[in-house]
């Protein structure tokens, strides 16, 4: 389960940086990560994952990009990178919030997607002449970290593990409001 947990403060410097080269120093210098157990052994919320995380750090490096010439003025390109970033997390996000495993990895597998699109719309970048083979090569190296991360937590999703995990949270859910039901029916 290490793969997917992240201390919220290990997280503090990734969403403070403000240049690609230090996002990927300051997201390196935060591994190995510690992870951050809740109340029944799980993730409380979408942002303690790594991969949400990693997907964060290169949306925010991608739009520091965004807002240079000569990409800040072509649109088409602008918005087919940023659409291509922006997707991962809230994809991540939104399979959080299934809570069923095969359910989530579904929209894991589409956050991989969006990534390695990305990756496409990058070197198309310096096919036009946008941006250096250096600057793709430094926001790759960002989109590589996103699509570890990524892997790693549909691995998890995708084990015996996951599913286990799931049951026992869904069975801890029942009985709380089984509980909850009985003190508030009681005179």
């Amino acid at each position: 389960m290490n793969c997917v947990l992240l201390a919220a403060e290990d997280a503090q410097g990734l969403r403070t940086s403000d240049s690609g080269g230090r996002l990927l120093a300051q997201f390196a210098l935060a591994r190995p990560m510690r992870p951050r157990f809740v109340m029944g052994g799980g993730v409380s919320r979408f942002t303690n994952l790594r991969a949400w995380q990693a997907c964060e750090v290169y949306k925010k490096a991608a739009y520091q990009l965004c807002d240079r010439p000569p990409l800040a003025t072509d649109w088409k390109r602008r918005g087919q990178l940023e659409e291509s970033v922006r997707g991962p997390g809230a994809h991540i996000a939104e399979g959080f919030g299934r809570f069923s495993p095969p359910d989530f990895a579904r929209f894991v597998v589409i956050a991989r997607a969006s990534l390695m699109k990305s990756q496409h719309h990058l070197i198309d970048l310096v096919d036009r002449g946008y941006i250096t083979d250096a600057e793709r090569l430094s926001l790759n190296g960002l989109a590589e970290i996103a699509l570890q991360e990524t892997t790693g937590l549909l691995e998890y999703l995708q084990s015996p593990e996951a599913l286990r995990n799931a049951r026992r949270a869904r069975d801890r859910r029942i009985v709380t409001r089984d509980e909850r039901r009985s003190r508030n029916s009681e005179p």
